[in-house]
């Protein structure tokens, strides 16, 4: 007996001696005993709550646990990917969820026929379920243990497995060339002459297309010159599952974090918490035009509005709506009650034949509400270049049967925009090819209005590696968060542009869903603008439901502040090269054959 209870006394005692080593190696004591002096002091309502926060600032770090993938719909209908994160926080599994759209990856134009799409549809399909399977496969291994609030290494992560993963596919394209040359073939896919074009590698020199113009006057046929777009990038199916592995990370760092989604990210952004920040100026669709809409007009792909600095978001909607309602009803009286239908982004699609038409009915609905349109409102343009580029004759195919050399087409704009002073930006006026006519462009129009790209630039994540150049400039870029575009390539490719004196318009995507992560990150980068769509259906009145929110939390808080007056930086064209010697000929003709004319 004597001997039991002189056991149980030691074991006893070892046990205490690893309880003391345990706590004391914690700092259990030591917390214990400052928590519970200044609690004395602090007199707190909530004595339990007060002690939860102090050791739960001294928590470990919540660090990502699990990834769970499955399919989603998007506003289309379409399915999507939609991704459960979960990180352990306190002990506990804790859930942020992030919804991406997969539609926005379509590269077929909207007026595509039916049977030309299902193609399309089928890649998207797969790709969405490539996507499942890479974020609940090796994306999920590979975030186990990563703090999500470390974007930059979450974002690193990512990439990395792209890169071996496209790696793989090329080796075994590559592979699979081989063997069938060894077979008797020779490994190559034929190209089609509309193709050879575009061949080429990015960044090196591609030849020129040239055919014979359509001008055979006195015998003679003049060349078109038609320098090729740059090789689309081929992703991999599933490439979305980087995006929306990034946008995942982000948001379950917030919510670990407790704190807004949109401070989360200006803290990556601008290293800490501004201490004031901006809602972006909406820029909202109306009207939507271009070659996929009745009517001959091609060269507007969207007509939008855009309120004034300093308006309250809540009055920018009220407004918005109003000129919607306004349009519409308009439509309505004169084309019946379809002209009231919209498309997929809520946008109404009339039949126009001129581009007046449509900055007419908008300036006579900002009037409407006595509203001067150029002072409170503002029309924005997106002029989609590239969609309306014939490669064959080298023009652009402005409206139905009337078609304009570059040289022709910057003398469209500058008349257009010298009669309708309301209109501050344009987008994609033309292809980037046309480095010169564009910059002519920018040299009539950048002192009244923002010459903005989008598809004229790479994504964001090779953006970053594109040098800048005088011979091609803008004042606004249009970033879009869709793809393997991670958080970080457009926070970095954001502060580049913003650096080379540009606008930053962050936009969503065709098939959106409720999401509203866009609009905490365009606050949380100070992006000036964001291209938000039509004033109506769930998908795009979300964003703006959350934009309100946010701005009467910054107000609580007096840290609201306004973007300032536009400001349109002059963009001045470099001095253009010394002529050759066959050049200078074929400009004397020009000049003679003008002098005839006249």
């Amino acid at each position: 007996m004597a001997s039991a209870s002189t056991r149980e006394a030691r074991e006893k005692y070892e046990l205490k001696q690893k309880a003391v080593k345990y706590y004391d190696q914690n700092g259990v004591p030591k917390k214990m005993e400052e928590i519970l002096n200044s609690m004395f002091y602090d007199n707190p309502d909530d004595v339990y709550g007060h002690l939860a926060n102090y050791f739960a600032e001294h928590a470990k770090t919540a660090l990502i646990s699990q990834i769970s993938a499955r399919h989603g719909f998007d506003s289309k209908g379409q399915t999507t990917v939609q991704t459960d994160m979960y990180c352990t926080v306190r002990n506990n599994k804790k859930l942020s969820a992030a919804v991406v759209s997969s539609s926005s990856n379509s590269s077929l134009p909207e007026n595509t026929k039916p049977e030309d799409r299902e193609e399309e549809d089928k890649a998207r399909e797969a790709g969405v379920e490539a996507a499942i399977a890479l974020l609940n496969g090796d994306i999920n291994t590979r975030l186990q243990g990563v703090d999500p609030a470390l974007q930059s290494d979450v974002d690193k992560i990512l990439m990395k497995l792209y890169e071996e993963l496209k790696a793989e596919e090329d080796e075994r394209l590559a592979k699979e060339a081989a063997e069938q040359a060894a077979l008797g073939g020779d490994g190559a896919t034929p190209v089609k002459e509309e193709d050879a074009s575009v061949s080429g590698k990015k960044g090196g020199k591609s030849s020129a297309k040239i055919n014979p113009g359509t001008n055979k006057k006195k015998g003679k046929s003049v060349a078109v010159v038609v320098v090729p777009d740059e090789p689309k990038e081929k992703l991999l199916p599933g490439a979305e599952s980087i995006c929306v592995a990034s946008r995942a990370a982000c948001t379950a760092a917030s919510a670990v974090r407790e704190e807004p989604l949109y401070q989360h990210i200006a803290t990556l952004r601008f290293g800490e918490i501004p201490k004031d920040m901006r809602v972006p100026i909406p820029m909202v669709t109306i009207i939507q035009s271009g070659r996929s809409a009745p009517g001959k007009l091609n060269c507007v792909k969207e007509f939008m509005v855009v309120p004034k600095p300093g308006m309250p978001i809540a009055d920018s909607l009220k407004y918005c709506q109003k000129i919607y309602s306004y349009v519409a009803k308009t439509l309505v009286t004169k084309s019946g009650m379809a002209a009231q239908y919209g498309n997929d982004i809520g946008a109404l699609c009339p039949s126009y034949d001129k581009p007046e038409q449509g900055l007419d009915i908008l300036q006579d609905a900002i009037t409407s509400l006595e509203l001067t349109p150029g002072e409170d409102f503002f029309i924005a343009l997106n002029l989609a270049g590239k969609e309306i580029f014939d490669y064959e004759k080298g023009k652009y195919e402005v409206m139905g049967g009337q078609q304009k050399v570059p040289e022709d087409l910057v003398e469209f704009w500058v008349e257009l925009l010298g009669r309708y002073p309301s209109v501050i930006a344009i987008i994609d006026p033309m292809r980037k090819q046309e480095k010169e006519h564009w910059m002519r462009l920018c040299d009539r129009v950048s002192d009244k209005c923002y010459v903005m790209g989008n598809h004229t630039y790479p994504r964001p994540g090779l953006l970053l590696e594109e040098e800048l150049t005088e011979e091609f400039k803008t004042s606004g870029t249009v970033l879009k968060l869709d793809q393997i575009n991670t958080i970080t390539d457009i926070l970095e490719s954001a502060k580049k542009m913003e650096d080379a004196e540009n606008q930053i318009v962050l936009t969503t995507c065709y098939g959106e869903t409720t999401d509203t992560f866009l609009a905490d990150m365009a606050v949380g980068m100070n992006a000036r603008f964001l291209k938000i769509g039509a004033p109506v259906r769930g998908e795009r009145i979300a964003l703006f439901n959350r934009l309100i929110q946010i701005e009467n939390q910054l107000k609580l808080e007096g840290r609201l502040a306004f973007h300032g007056e536009n400001v349109f930086p002059h963009i001045v064209p470099p001095p253009l090269p010394e002529p050759e010697e066959g050049e200078e000929a074929q400009e004397e003709e020009k000049k003679e054959e003008k002098g005839k004319k006249k």
